[in-house]
């Protein structure tokens, strides 16, 4: 397993990427917002030549603006046209709002925690 580390100094969010057989991991740590959208953008960019299904760890996401879901929507539709998918584990109530409202609630697959997710991608 593989883990990068794409933490710019000048940005709030910290983003790992962690490469199993068979699916990225990408961990967030702060906002996903205008501020971190280039880091958040390279390191979906490096998951997805890694494999074509990513997983997208929430848990520690405090915000979520429409930059930064337009970065997440992007990187759904490249890993789709790989045959792969992007999918959300352990997202707060604050970000399932957000993407409700942006009507993206039902754009994305959403998963409890990080392992249903990872099943879930391992399984197709």
């Amino acid at each position: 397993m593989g883990v990068v580390p794409l933490i710019d100094e000048h940005e709030v969010a910290q983003i790992v990427v962690h490469s199993l057989a068979g699916a990225s991991v990408v961990r967030i740590v702060g906002d996903v917002d205008l501020a971190a959208a280039g880091s958040l953008r390279t390191a979906l960019g490096q998951a997805l030549v890694e494999h074509p299904w990513i997983i997208v760890d929430l848990r520690r996401v405090a915000a979520v603006d429409s930059i930064g879901l337009g970065v997440l929507v992007a990187a759904r539709e490249a890993a789709r046209r790989q045959s792969g998918d992007l999918v959300l584990a352990a997202a707060p109530p604050f970000v399932l709002s957000v993407l409700h409202a942006a009507r993206l609630g039902t754009v994305f697959s959403t998963f409890d925690t990080v392992p249903q997710a990872i099943t879930f991608a391992l399984a197709v």
